[in-house]
């Protein structure tokens, strides 16, 4: 998966090429690759179902300090407190039909869906909090590029790990893809994981300081 499962975000050509990277050195090692699409729902419906849940995740949690809070911190709990019990169950229910159907879609494909494991480079430290002073939500708008990818399989469960295969040559900052494998499929994950380590040592390697 190479373009974003989100209209609207540019992958950038590192993260393009980091996958590209992984699947030749993959192929090279005897294993198959397939240029097969994963079936994924619109991603609208997806996030709508998810930000339910993710909103109340807060919950049980006493604020010793509530005023201390940073501010899009302080908006999801105040939207998850105007969530009802119905509205939630809806969540759950559908978020758990929507992950079916992406998990389903994969078994019948391959077994391995290897995607960037960001689509932008990696940002300047606290990029994230830009606008957040008129908009706290806009840390989550923000943060999209950054968890477009892996954010699906937050959803659907699904084991998955990033490994950092390649540097972008102009700024020396590395770049990572994620590989997700199908339920209960750990250890070919961590098989394959090996794979790319051993071609691709990155122990040794440093990322550009500025």
């Amino acid at each position: 998966m190479r373009r974003s499962p989100i209209d609207g975000i540019r992958v950038h050509p590192a993260c393009v090429e980091a996958v590209d990277v992984a699947l030749r050195t993959l192929e090279s090692a005897g294993r198959h690759i397939v240029d097969t699409p994963l079936p994924l729902p619109p991603a609208d419906e997806l996030v709508t179902a998810f930000t339910t849940l993710w909103n109340v995740g807060g919950a049980g949690t006493t604020l010793a300090e509530s005023d201390r809070v940073e501010p899009h911190n302080r908006a999801l709990r105040e939207a998850a407190r105007a969530i009802d019990s119905w509205a939630y169950a809806e969540g759950v229910r559908r978020t758990q039909q929507l992950s079916r159907r992406i998990v389903e879609g994969l078994l019948a494909g391959f077994d391995l869906l290897v995607t960037p494991s960001m689509a932008c480079l990696p940002p300047l430290v606290g990029a994230w909090r830009t606008g957040t002073e008129d908009d706290p939500l806009r840390a989550l708008r923000n943060s999209c590029p950054m968890g477009v990818f892996t954010s699906v399989f937050n959803v659907t469960g699904q084991p998955a790990i990033s490994l950092p295969v390649h540097h972008d040559e102009a700024t020396g900052l590395p770049v990572g893809i994620q590989i997700v494998a199908a339920p209960w499929q750990e250890d070919l994950l961590l098989q394959v994981s090996h794979t790319l380590e051993l071609a691709l040592p990155w122990a040794g390697r440093r990322p550009a300081v500025s």
